[in-house]
Order: structure tokens, then C-alpha cells, then sequence
């Protein structure tokens, strides 16, 4: 009950509340709800063996025997309905208590059970006589139904925008921190992956320098693809049932829970890809020039956040963890086939022009190229002079005529496109799949 009363809901329905109390606290369970419905809120319970004193506490009673209605009108009138067909409530006994005496079957024996039985027709009988002639209850119409389901969807969260980003915001900071063995994990990920790099890669300035710049350039690129895509791309779904309850109940919105989100994950990507950066560049012996060294960085940590806006998109079209997780692998295959390395853009087949364009991968690793290969000088020391290559932009017009003619600034702009396109394209997908109500209609007519 306490879970359902954060959210403040206009329409409450509980079954059977104060089952497994003492009727001291289920009378102040009761109570409770029954301030609630004096604020305006519409509460409906099912009820067994209620005390006197929270029996009279209802405004409003519907007696069921078997499932058939006996009576439904005010409850403190269930007592001269019940006079009236005969049954008086003995002095000193709870009415509510004597109400479900009357409405009960007794089955002792045959005759007990069939002297039941004519006693609840018989008081069924008298309540849709009554019923008819006072008009106490209509059906509902479709109208009714409509403006029921127009005030279920109309409440909005009581917090503004920005006091609901600032608790989810701590609520998503403390998640990401209190999981210190995953961050673990990942720290030690990415520092026995600069380690392992360093150890096999010391780079030159021969001729065969120039594949092993490209091999290593291209495992960086697809190694924080995927460490970026598995961390994030099961951070909707495995909350999504508490996340789809919350906004049910109207307690915040897409926005600012997707907001929280990202800006939560932000400082521990960044600061994860730092380090690896600033560990992988000096042991592999990319260039000493602090100017590059610093675009490296920009590079990693712009290329991880994409990745990771594209790991939250795989998420939220996700319906579950197993779902999203067996999209990972197609995904990231497509992503290293079109990364610049595997084929050039330009001979990519016409109909699949796009992908080139929208693999992180291929603009991480372009990136990394251009930013390394700029400004390069190899020395010559191929039998064969005519198949060496000198300079580091020689070097990139072989690999592709887009690598040759694009600079650091467009691919970080290209990367921006995508991260924006991914993290629009998710907030939409969280927006359109809030809360879904079954469609009421109004009971067939008898």
C-alpha cells in the first residue's frame, strides 16, 4: 500500500488490506485510507470480517454472495435494507459481521444449503426490485468510460522537471557507484588492455610500422566499441518493470529519467577511457607531441561516449536483457565490416551506402588514423624504393580517399551527429512506451 501511495493515485484499488491484522492496526490502515479519500482520491476495497468501527468507515458498500449482487448503495443503509426483508441485526452484534452471516451459504447439510441459497435470491430479488424502482445505479456508458480513462492519463508528476532530474539523477549516481565490483572490473579491463597492447606494440618508424599503427588503431576502435556497448546496453532494460510502475503512477518523466541516466554514466566512461588512453599511448609509442596526445584522448572519450549512446538505443528497443543482448553481436559485427579498415567506403556496394556512415567503429578508427598519421615520416627500408611509403598522409590515401581528405574536427563532428541521433532516437522510444492501459468498455446491457 505504501509503495502505491508515492504516487499519489486518483483511483486505488486493494484487495483485501487489513488481511493478517489485529483489528487495532487495520483500523488505522483504514483510517489512513480514509483520509485519502477525503483528499479526493477514489478508494475501492475488498474487505473481510471488518470491525465495526471500520465497517462504518466506508461511504459505500457492494455485497457480493457468490457473485451475485445482494445490494450496492450506502453502507449505512445495508442495515434498514436488511430490516426490510426481514433480517434484523441482533443488539450488541457488528452489522458488518451480521451482513456477511446473511449473505452466506451454510453448507452443513442440504437443508442449511438450500435455505441459504433461497435467502440470497430472495435477497437479490429485492434489491434489483428496489433497484429498478429508485434508479439508484445506471449503467455505465461509453462517455462514462471515456472520462474515466481521460482523468486516469491527465495526472502529471507533482515535482517539476528539474526536481525530478536532481533525485534521479542521485538516485542513478548512487547505482553506478554503490556497484563497486563492476567498476572494478571494468578499470581492470581497461588497464590489462593498455597493459597487453604495450607489451606486444613498440612502434617505429619503418615500413612495417605503418600495418601495425593500422592493426592496432583499428582493435583499439573495436575493443571500446564493445566494452562501451556492453556496459550500457542493459541499463533500460533489467529496470523497465520498475521504471514502467513509476511513470504509471505519474511520479516523473521519460526526460528527465533519461537524463539522469546519461549524465550519471558520463564521468565513469570518460574518466575509464582516459585511462586507458593516457596508459596505451606512451607504451606503444604512438607520437610525443602533447597536442596529439590530448586529440587521442578527445577521440577515446568521444568515441566511447557514441558507443555508449548506441548501447542505450539497443536498450530501449529492447524489450528484455536476453533480447538486447542478442542484438549486441549483429550490430557490432556490421560495425567493425564498415569500419574504413575491412573495405574502403568507396567500395562499398550502393545499397548499403549508409552503413559506413553510421558505424562508430569506422569514425572511431578514422579518427585514431588521422590524428596519428598526420605529420608522419617513415624511412625507406624496402629493397623495393618505389613501394615505400614516406608520409604518414601518403599512407592514409592508400588506406581510403575518405581518410586522405577528412581531418580530426569532421570525424568528432560525425560522432557528435551520431551520438545525438542515438540519444533523440532513445528519449523517443522511452516516451512512446510508458504506461499502456487495457481499453475499458462499458458492460454489455442486459
Amino acid at each position: 500500500i505504501g509503495c502505491e501511495l508515492i504516487g499519489s493515485p486518483s483511483l486505488l484499488f486493494l484487495d483485501e488490506p487489513t488481511t493478517g491484522l489485529d483489528s487495532f492496526q487495520a483500523e488505522k490502515v483504514v483510517a489512513s485510507l480514509r483520509a485519502l479519500a477525503d483528499l479526493g482520491h477514489t478508494v475501492v476495497c475488498v474487505i473481510h470480517q471488518p470491525s465495526g468501527a471500520v465497517f462504518n468507515t466506508f461511504d459505500d458498500l457492494l455485497l457480493l454472495s457468490e457473485g451475485r449482487m445482494v445490494y450496492h448503495g450506502p453502507t449505512k443503509s445495508v442495515a434498514s435494507f436488511l430490516y426490510k426483508q426481514g433480517y434484523s441485526c441482533p443488539s450488541g452484534i457488528n452489522i458488518g459481521e451480521f451482513c456477511l452471516k446473511v449473505v452466506s451459504v451454510d453448507h452443513e447439510n442440504s437443508d442449511t444449503e438450500e435455505s441459504s441459497q433461497e435467502r440470497i435470491k430472495l435477497l437479490e430479488t429485492s434489491f434489483k426490485q428496489s433497484h429498478k424502482t429508485a434508479a439508484v445505479v445506471r449503467q455505465p456508458s461509453s462517455d462514462d468510460i471515456e472520462d474515466v480513462v481521460t482523468i486516469l492519463r491527465r495526472g502529471r508528476p507533482e515535482a517539476g522537471l528539474l526536481e525530478q532530474s536532481r533525485l534521479l539523477l542521485a538516485r542513478s549516481w548512487r547505482e553506478v557507484t554503490r556497484n563497486k565490483a563492476a567498476l572494478a572490473i571494468q578499470a581492470s579491463q581497461q588497464v590489462t588492455t593498455a597493459l597487453i597492447y604495450g607489451g606486444i606494440y613498440s612502434l617505429g618508424d619503418s615500413q612495417k610500422s605503418i600495418q601495425d599503427r593500422l592493426g592496432l588503431l583499428s582493435l583499439v576502435a573495436i575493443g571500446n566499441t564493445n566494452l562501451a556497448l556492453a556496459a550500457t546496453v542493459r541499463s533500460f532494460p533489467k529496470e523497465k518493470s520498475i521504471v514502467q510502475s513509476e511513470r504509471a503512477k505519474n511520479l516523473y518523466g521519460a526526460l528527465p529519467y533519461f537524463v539522469s541516466k546519461v549524465i550519471a554514466e558520463a564521468p565513469v566512461a570518460a574518466a575509464l577511457s582516459g585511462a586507458f588512453g593516457s596508459l596505451l599511448y606512451p607504451l606503444v609509442g604512438f607520437q610525443q607531441s602533447w597536442p596529439k596526445f590530448l586529440s587521442f584522448l578527445t577521440l577515446n572519450v568521444v568515441h566511447s561516449f557514441t558507443s555508449s549512446a548506441l548501447g542505450l538505443l539497443l536498450g530501449a528497443i529492447s524489450p528484455s536483457s536476453d533480447v538486447a543482448l542478442a542484438l549486441l553481436p549483429p550490430v557490432i559485427v556490421l560495425q567493425i565490416i564498415f569500419n574504413g579498415f575491412n573495405i574502403a567506403e568507396e567500395n562499398t556496394p550502393k545499397f548499403l551506402w549508409l552503413l559506413p556512415r553510421i558505424s562508430v567503429v569506422r569514425w572511431g578508427f578514422q579518427g585514431f588514423c588521422i590524428n596519428e598519421f598526420s605529420d608522419l615520416k617513415f624511412r625507406c627500408d624496402l629493397k623495393q624504393k618505389r613501394a615505400c611509403v614516406y608520409t604518414g598522409e601518403e599512407a592514409l590515401g592508400r588506406l581510403s580517399n575518405a581518410f586522405e581528405k577528412s581531418s580530426v574536427k569532421q570525424v568528432i563532428g560525425a560522432q557528435l551527429g551520431i551520438l545525438a541521433a542515438c540519444y533523440l532516437q532513445t528519449y523517443n522510444v522511452l516516451r512512446t512506451s510508458g504506461p499502456q492501459y487495457a481499453q475499458m468498455k462499458p458492460p454489455p446491457h442486459a
